[in-house]
């Protein structure tokens, strides 16, 4: 999501700018999604994963036109910064760190393309001190840049939780077994304790992945499969129906970059629970709009979720904050105006 925000927001600098903006998208093919590209670009290639054929039309765009700024949406992308600055040592370039990506000492080539760029962008404290941390890098190259809503997620208004005759936990993620840091086993785990305190809960789990066999099979292990509700994905209609019905939303990740998820809960007023690791406290502030937990500390994430479920104030306040926040720091609008300041320091 980030760097759709990017792209839209780039695009709408450059139309009021009287600048132009072009894209070159790794994933995508070649034919750009209209939502977010638009009028004030130039031009827009998707390499359709083929690293080749991305080196390539980088190459090409980057000898035959005197670009001001580049930004590398990824760490793994930034060796091709290398070429351009020698080539071109006045083009302004940076490159955007999202998480753990960059929360180790990262290959020689990426490594001395972040010393060679102008500007990393770091979605959170937390992903800054680990590149100073593991690649000597100075804290004056690197610029706290949160993440964001999508651009045309508009935020709900404030809503109470409807009257359910039972409580609705929620989560939102990957499942993939390289996933198995979000913590969804862990919230499996502890849902007999929950039961046992507060009586029949409904879990809802939207996301899909390798790893949902394994998860179905631990909630049949532990008793609880009948309080479960695997959704796979749904349409964002229903996304938005899952937020605005939930008790409250909990993701307990190890190893969030940031975690989009919980501003998507916090734009319908809703405490969340997250991960005391990662970027995550840089999102959820603990006591205030939510409460952290460790990642395999079942006992603390049922004792977490039957704080809230048994308040219903606290929920509320939490929501509140929550909401308040989101508005505060992480509004598209926001993230366009840090894009701003970035491109006036260095253009």
């Amino acid at each position: 999501m980030f760097c759709r925000a990017l792209c839209f927001a780039a695009g709408r600098w450059a139309q009021n700018n009287d600048a132009l903006v072009s894209a070159l998208v790794l994933n995508d093919e070649g034919v750009p999604d209209t939502s977010y590209i638009n009028g004030g670009f130039d031009s827009y290639k998707g390499a359709g994963k083929n690293k080749a054929k991305f080196i390539q039309h980088y190459l090409r765009h980057t000898l035959a036109s005197k670009y001001d700024w580049i930004i590398f949406g990824h760490v793994s992308l930034s060796p091709l910064a290398l070429i351009t600055k020698t080539l071109n040592s006045v083009v302004k370039i940076g490159v955007v760190a999202h998480g753990v990506e960059v929360w180790h000492l990262l290959p020689k080539a990426q490594h001395m393309a972040l010393h060679k760029v102008d500007l990393v962008l770091a979605v959170s404290d937390y992903t800054k001190n680990q590149l100073i941390k593991h690649n000597s890098l100075p804290a004056e190259k690197i610029k706290i840049f949160p993440n964001t809503l999508d651009p045309h997620w508009k935020s709900a208004p404030p809503v109470a939780t409807p009257e359910y005759t039972i409580p609705i936990i929620l989560s939102v993620t990957r499942m993939n077994k390289e996933d198995r840091y979000k913590g969804i086993d862990n919230v499996i785990r502890s849902l007999p304790a929950i039961v046992q305190d507060v009586g029949p809960v409904e879990y809802n789990v939207v996301g899909h992945g390798d790893d949902v066999p394994r998860l179905k099979a631990l909630a049949a292990g532990l008793g609880v499969a009948r309080y479960i509700n695997f959704m796979g994905e749904v349409p964002d209609t229903e996304l938005r129906e899952q937020y605005r019905r939930c008790s409250l939303f909990i993701m307990p990740s190890k190893k969030e970059g940031f975690g989009i998820v919980f501003l998507e809960a916090m734009a319908y007023g809703k405490p969340v629970i997250g991960g005391a690791h990662g970027g995550t406290p840089s999102v959820v502030k603990d006591g205030e709009t939510g409460l952290l937990v460790g990642n395999s500390d079942i006992t603390g994430i049922a004792d977490s979720i039957t704080r809230l479920l048994t308040d219903e104030r606290m929920r509320e306040k939490f929501g509140r904050a929550g909401r308040q926040r989101l508005l505060d720091k992480f509004t598209f609008e926001k993230f366009e105006h840090n894009l701003e300041e970035v491109f006036h320091s260095l253009l």
